[in-house]
């Protein structure tokens, strides 16, 4: 649904005894005792004033003044303006859905990124999503989605049916909104196995063992191989709430499981004190990633960034 906009707009409405040439009108308004109005001169008497999109809510004074044939006429009033906005939040569109030979749905779609918050996807069993059999929420957007498949029940061979929304965060005015649902698009689905962690990447992993990674030893932001391991993900782009595992999609990224990660240098100290910091070799904007105990991604770094070569 699209933020709706505050606009006024009203006639002005006069009558004279004899004809009249040169008219014109001043408008004032403002937030009721705030002594500080804004001021349209030299507005057309005979057509529709339209004000000025406001997005402050509260209580207005408005005056008009006419001038007509040299005599003024002054009229007060009053109006409020709630919560509302002239931004909004688009729909998104769908392109094409594809099958891969391994069951894996993957979406080709567009989601403006103006004021983007985070899409939205749902897959159901009917047009109607009334049956909803996977949703998403909370990701990054990228035009080309690989749907997490773990969480749905696709059946091989089921007619099912996606649509996705965006939703805004409009930081002029601080305010969330949320677009309507995009077209829906009906796929059939192919045969998926269950895997805990298929995702596979390249990423610069620093250990527990050092208290940040970019000034200590560490220098997670160096492109050498030192720190550079192949992980899995339980998701299909890193972020908050991922899980890493080893290579084989089933064994978490743990002590006592990460013997192998220990290779000197600064790659140490991992089969003792896990995986804290990783930073992934295709992410262009070079986000340091924060790793709980459990091998859970946490969050992206407020305090640690490299620069973007």
């Amino acid at each position: 649904m699209a933020t709706a906009e505050c606009k006024i707009s009203f006639g002005i409405d006069y009558t004279s005894s004899v004809p009249v040439t040169n008219t014109a009108a001043t408008v004032s308004y403002g937030i009721q005792g705030s002594g500080n109005p804004t001021v349209i001169s030299n507005i057309d008497p005979n057509s529709v004033v339209e004000l000025p999109v406001i997005q402050t809510p509260g209580d207005y004074d408005l005056t008009v003044e006419l001038s007509a044939g040299g005599v003024l006429a002054t009229k007060t009033g009053s109006f409020t303006i709630g919560n509302c906005s002239s931004l909004s939040c688009k729909e998104p569109q769908i392109n094409e859905i594809k099958i891969k030979n391994n069951g894996q749905i993957v979406m080709d779609y567009f989601v403006d990124p103006t004021d983007l918050a985070t899409p939205e996807y749902q897959i159901a069993t009917d047009q109607y999503f009334n049956n909803i059999i996977q949703m998403k929420i909370d990701f990054d957007y990228t035009p080309i989605e690989n749907v997490f498949m773990n969480n749905g029940n696709y059946t091989y061979s089921r007619e099912l049916y996606i649509r996705v929304r965006k939703h805004c965060f409009f930081k002029s005015v601080g305010i969330s909104g949320v677009s309507g649902w995009s077209n829906v698009v009906n796929f059939t689905s192919g045969r998926w196995s269950m895997q805990k962690a298929p995702y596979t990447f390249d990423a610069y992993c620093v250990s527990g063992k050092f208290e940040d990674p970019i000034y200590t030893d560490a220098k997670i932001c160096l492109t050498g191989s030192t720190l550079l391991k192949t992980i899995n993900l339980n998701t299909v782009t890193p972020q908050v709430g991922s899980f890493i595992y080893l290579t084989d999609g089933t064994t978490p990224a743990l002590p006592p499981y990460l013997s192998s990660f220990d290779t000197g240098g600064a790659s140490v100290g991992f089969n003792e004190n896990g995986i804290r910091w990783v930073r992934f070799a295709n992410d262009n904007e070079n986000k340091i990633y924060e790793v709980e105990k459990d091998g859970r991604i946490i969050g992206v770094s407020s305090m640690y960034h490299c620069e973007i070569n």
